[in-house]
């Protein structure tokens, strides 16, 4: 099967549409009224900048509409495709109509398109991008493998991406408020419990950390004593002794809580802890094991 890679989707979806697609013949763009194009419900982007939005208003008056936004009709109005800046700078410049591309497109081809096309521009947050690729995964039953290669990257980077939504709801506004980087969540992800991932956070803003100091603080964190239940607390006990130094060397080399728990004199378990389905899957893929989701 051939590689998709990104950027061709919308294109490759108007030349599929031969009765809609874009071309010389000005007959294909038609004029919509602004008030009967709805948003999208698959637009990963929840956050537009009023000054971004202002430059295109400016633009769009000096120059015209370069671009005519891509809809398609959905129960009785036009549903936006492509265009969600433009379609809210000739908004706010008062337009009644605006140049429209009309064409067919199923719900999961929206949602790789404007994906794609936000990622181009590199316009979408890392939360937009994670929950767009789990909107795939989880309405359109895509893998990971397969919407890695449509919008042209790694099945890693898709997973990691997605793992940022693992991050307890504090940690995610502190992202989202770019008041930490996805370095840092990235290294937070390591912390399972949310209480101690919210103070490890702060601590990471307040201090303004850099990403290698988040590192040392969460290794620091996880290779501490944890609160246990008063009837393990004995168990834990006779096992920090002799192996207390094996479990902080092997949380290190995880990025993993790892216990060990004796069960006899010559015997016992070795307890790796993950939070979520993509944390599993990085830890199968340290010991060569490949899951698939």
């Amino acid at each position: 099967m051939a590689r998709r890679v990104i950027g061709t989707g919308l294109n490759a979806l108007l030349q599929k549409n031969t009765t809609t697609a874009m071309a010389a013949d000005d007959k294909r763009i038609i004029l919509a009224g602004v008030a009967d194009i709805h948003s999208s419900p698959f637009q990963p982007r929840r956050i537009f900048k009023q000054e971004q939005i202002d430059e295109l208003a400016a633009s769009i008056r000096e120059r015209g509409l370069v671009q005519p936004l891509v809809v398609r009709r959905v129960n009785g109005h036009f549903e936006l495709i492509a265009g969600e800046r433009r379609l809210r700078a000739v908004a706010a410049l008062g337009h009644k109509e605006v140049k429209v591309v009309v064409m067919e497109a199923t719900d999961q081809e929206v949602a790789e398109i404007t994906l794609i096309e936000n990622l181009q521009r590199e316009d979408l947050s890392p939360l937009e991008e994670a929950e767009q690729y789990r909107l795939l995964k989880t309405r359109f039953h895509m893998k990971q493998e397969i919407i890695a290669q449509h919008v042209g990257k790694s099945r890693a980077v898709v997973a990691n991406t997605m793992r940022l939504l693992d991050l307890c709801p504090d940690v995610r506004e502190l992202l989202e408020a770019e008041k930490i980087t996805v370095g840092h969540a990235k290294v937070l992800l390591q912390l399972h419990n949310e209480r101690q991932q919210k103070a490890a956070a702060d601590r990471v803003v307040q201090r303004s950390m850099t990403v290698r100091q988040t590192e040392k603080h969460v290794r620091d964190l996880l290779a501490a004593p944890q609160e246990e239940p008063q009837d393990q607390a004995e168990v834990r006990e006779r096992a920090e002794a002799p192996y207390g130094n094996i479990c902080r060397e092997l949380s290190r080399s995880l990025s993993a809580r790892v216990e060990i728990v004796p069960k006899g004199k010559c015997s016992g378990v070795i307890e790796i802890s993950f939070a979520g389905q993509n944390e599993l899957i990085r830890l199968l893929e340290i010991f060569g094991i490949t899951a698939r989701p």
